[in-house]
C-alpha cells in the first residue's frame, strides 16, 4: 500500500531551511512513510490533545504528521528541541 505525503505550507517553509545533508536524511524519511506510516521502530503515537499526530524520528529530528484516506499530512519538520514547543 502505497500513501501519498503531503506537506503543509509551513513544513515546506522548515523543509527548504534545512541544511542539504539534514534534507537527504528528511527525504529518506519522507519516502520511508509512503510506504508505512504508522508501523516502525521510529514512529510513535503523540498523547493528549495531539493524539491524531504521529511522530517519525529522523536523528534529531522529528517529523510530525497525521494519517487520514491514504495520505500523509505533515505539519512539522523540525529539530527535537523546537518541534513540541511549536506545536502548542
Amino acid at each position: 500500500m502505497t500513501y501519498k505525503v503531503q506537506l503543509s505550507p509551513h513544513a515546506v517553509r522548515q523543509y527548504k531551511r534545512l541544511d542539504p545533508s539534514i534534507k537527504a536524511a528528511i527525504q529518506v524519511g519522507l519516502d520511508a512513510l509512503q510506504d508505512q506510516p504508522l508501523a516502525g521502530s521510529h514512529i510513535k503515537r503523540l498523547k493528549g490533545r495531539l493524539h491524531e499526530y504521529y511522530r517519525y524520528r529522523v536523528g534529531d529530528y522529528r517529523i510530525v504528521y497525521a494519517v487520514a484516506q491514504r495520505v500523509v499530512y505533515v505539519d512539522y519538520l523540525q529539530h527535537r528541541k523546537d518541534v513540541y514547543r511549536d506545536i502548542r
